[in-house]
């Protein structure tokens, strides 16, 4: 973040502060996903995304607060709302699915994986499309781009290898470090919007493109490759 903020213009402090906000969200729904595709611990990683998602109610204006100098009024009763309807509730009806009717819900878990990219594919085509214009135009288009990058890409490589310095299993340290990847850009491009105004969603707006397809690109390599423990 210092290094897109090196200028100190205006644009380049709202570049800051979405790198900021997308590195302060949550794991996103789509870290799941790619998870299980890449043969990593699915359980695992919707407990990191829940207590992650929890936690940014308050680390999200924290870390805004420290990093950038001042205050991000979240509204964290909307943030919990938001939680409960795209991913509490899900999980909850999915539990008590498998609870209750676990013949229904075998005979549907091979169908689940290719729901699942469908709805994220529309999830990110939604996006793109409403952002197109901050995505193509502007002074500072690329440095967002190229920030939606490196922010996350670095978080993986560094989670990789301080799970696996930890002594985590294949399977664990692929989930963590997919969860530090694949980031809840939607979350930090709402908050960006309401709170901050346009300038500031170029980043996660871009980075609903860049995480998808990064994400995408580490479960296609990693489903090739069995964890040891198998």
């Amino acid at each position: 973040a210092p290094y897109f903020s090196a200028a100190g213009s205006v644009d380049d402090l709202s570049t800051k502060a979405g790198l900021v906000l997308l590195g302060s969200v949550s794991g996103g729904q789509a870290s799941n996903l790619c998870a299980f595709l890449a043969k990593g611990d699915a359980a695992l990683s919707v407990v990191l995304t829940l207590s992650t998602t929890l936690l940014g109610v308050f680390a999200t204006p924290a870390l805004t607060r420290l990093l950038l100098g001042g205050t991000l009024p979240v509204e964290s009763l909307a943030v919990l709302k938001s939680t409960a309807a795209f991913v509490l509730t899900p999980l909850t009806l999915g539990i008590c699915c498998a609870g209750l009717l676990p013949g229904i819900a075998r005979r549907a878990s091979p169908f689940c994986p290719p729901v699942g990219i469908c709805a994220t594919l529309l999830l990110v085509a939604g996006g793109a499309a409403n952002s197109a214009a901050l995505l193509l135009g502007g002074a500072v288009c690329w440095q967002a781009h190229v920030g939606a990058i490196v922010l996350p890409v670095s978080g993986f490589v560094i989670s990789l290898l301080a799970a696996r310095l930890c002594g985590l299993g294949e399977r664990a340290a692929r989930t963590v470090a997919i969860e530090t990847l694949v980031k809840s850009p939607t979350l930090a491009y709402v908050l960006a919007v309401r709170h901050f105004g346009a300038p500031v969603a170029v980043v996660p707006a871009a980075a609903m493109v860049w995480l998808a397809t990064l994400g995408a690109g580490v479960a296609a390599f990693w489903s090739r490759m069995s964890p040891p423990e198998d």
